[in-house]
């Protein structure tokens, strides 16, 4: 082979490199925009909650509770606590089912918190009217994850959260009479 011809195809194969390089960084590029956008989002979601966590205050699990035994009693201010606790748990899950739509988790991983949180948080009278409202508003949830948590509901008791948290005394209670 001449020096011509080498000289050629090392010229060749740098433009390549050249190329090769270019595009990689470009990948970078586009990853860390997607992490950067993954971190905004984050921060901002991060922000709404934790006004909404200020909302719910000292009174959240009292009228959690009540949420789930008298729904129909509940006054605006209970209402309104119960929509912080409601509306972080969904952020949540909308913040998981973006980081699988980054390539940053997989699907199976925001598919398997609703499939193991939705009934707790939505599956009794209060939660059902809710998510029966907040899913038919212009929520701004990807459409596969309304979907899901649909799915889930409906081949969920609606009293499983109540019936959940009965089962938990009733056991706790069968350790005392057995003397655990």
């Amino acid at each position: 082979m001449s020096y011509g011809k080498l000289t050629d195809w090392l010229q060749i194969s740098a433009n390549i490199g050249i190329v090769v390089g270019l595009v990689l960084v470009g990948v970078q590029l586009q990853q860390n925009s997607d992490l950067l956008k993954t971190q905004l989002m984050y921060e901002e979601s991060y922000r709404a909650t934790e006004l909404e966590t200020k909302v719910i205050g000292e009174n959240g699990a009292v009228v959690w509770s009540k949420s789930i035994t008298d729904a129909k009693s509940m006054n605006l201010a209970e209402q309104r606590i119960m929509e912080a606790i409601l509306w972080s748990y969904v952020e949540q899950l909308r913040g998981t089912h973006l980081l699988s739509e980054l390539g940053l988790l997989e699907e199976a991983d925001w598919r398997t918190r609703v499939d193991s949180d939705a009934a707790f948080y939505l599956a009794n009278e209060y939660g059902m009217a809710w998510w029966a409202n907040f899913s038919n508003d212009d929520t701004s949830l990807p459409d596969d994850l309304i979907a899901a948590i649909n799915a889930r509901l409906a081949v969920t008791d609606n009293e499983f959260t109540l019936n959940y948290t009965k089962s938990i005394m009733e056991l706790l209670t069968k350790q005392d009479e057995d003397g655990g």
